[in-house]
């Protein structure tokens, strides 16, 4: 994805954070989040409850809030890249063989940062002291995308097909 798309994608963001649904889901995921057993919970967001098309070769955006103190196994998705941007929370990435330091969306940083992660790429999260909410866009479909998880070899569906 080049320079160009991501610019789109943090206007995108941008957009979803001064929308009153979008906001209400995160909240409403991280009041689940705390009822629940699960590590992390998510939502995907459709184009129409956001207001804008997704930009070429994004096909799909979530919403995902981690626990805290927790860390995610290593995975990876063989179908599709994934474009992430953290709004809330910290701790640390790896993808691939780098360690990142998370760092929350600014909008008036002029190049926030986004976690682009190929297909296939390795990657695991871990929160700190507070929950992990996070943006993604994937270049599937929501009922397409696959994780593997990097140990083991199992895989799963989020959406549809036995999802979670």
């Amino acid at each position: 994805m080049q320079e160009a798309d991501l610019s789109k994608l943090t206007v995108l963001v941008e957009k979803m954070l001064r929308n009153r649904k979008v906001l209400n889901i995160v909240d409403g995921l991280k009041a689940q989040l705390e009822e629940s057993n699960e590590p992390f919970i998510w939502a995907t967001l459709p184009e129409h409850l956001i207001g804008t098309e997704f930009p070429t070769g994004i096909l799909s955006a979530w919403i995902f809030v981690l626990k805290p103190r927790y860390h995610t196994s290593s995975h990876y998705h063989p179908n599709s890249t994934q474009h992430t941007i953290v709004i809330k929370g910290d701790g640390w990435a790896k993808i691939g063989n780098k360690g990142v330091r998370l760092q929350v969306f600014d909008p008036n940083d002029l190049q926030p940062i986004w976690y682009v992660i190929g297909k296939s790429v390795p990657h695991e999260f871990v929160t700190e002291d507070f929950p992990v909410v996070v943006i993604s866009f994937h270049t599937c479909h929501a009922d397409d995308l696959i994780e593997v998880e990097t140990e083991t070899g199992s895989s799963r569906f989020y959406e549809g097909k036995g999802a979670h």
